[in-house]
């Protein structure tokens, strides 16, 4: 199952300049403007989208401004040169989300159920068998009535 992390991508007013509007286009739409991420303007000048991308996984990406210049991220935390084009391509890696720490409850429930497998019986509580008996079979890994 593939996780779908939300992604926020920021165009400072300073690179939007005179532009009012731009899509975000990248690996994680083909590069096709027909599926360009539209970018909505704040109010400081800036532009600003939310995509949900794969996590695990990194991603080239630009903007597209509405007056017609292609630009950069000036926070991507890597650029590449894009293969056939004198440009770099802006890279995110999307990380993937850690697990969730367990409340303390399912932690110790956890804790109980592993010690009650760990912890041997007392062997010796069995009809016949005595002290040495029991030592044996422990030395043959049966720790338990149930073994």
């Amino acid at each position: 199952m593939t996780m779908e992390k939300k992604v926020t991508f920021l165009l400072s007013a300073e690179i939007v300049g005179e532009a009012t509007s731009a899509i975000l286009l990248g690996e994680f739409n083909n590069w096709e403007a027909n599926n360009g991420i539209t970018l909505k303007k704040q109010k400081d000048g800036s532009l600003k989208a939310t995509a949900s991308l794969e996590a695990g996984r990194s991603y080239q990406y630009r903007y597209l401004l509405n007056d017609g210049r292609w630009v950069n991220d000036e926070r991507a935390e890597n650029y590449v040169h894009a293969n056939g084009f004198a440009v770099e391509n802006c890279v995110i890696t999307v990380e993937e989300e850690a697990e969730a720490p367990k409340p303390k409850k399912e932690k110790k429930a956890a804790a109980k159920a592993e010690k009650a497998e760990t912890t041997p019986d007392d062997l010796a509580k069995i009809e016949g068998i005595g002290k040495k008996i029991a030592e044996l079979l422990v030395a043959e890994n049966i720790i338990s009535f149930k073994d």
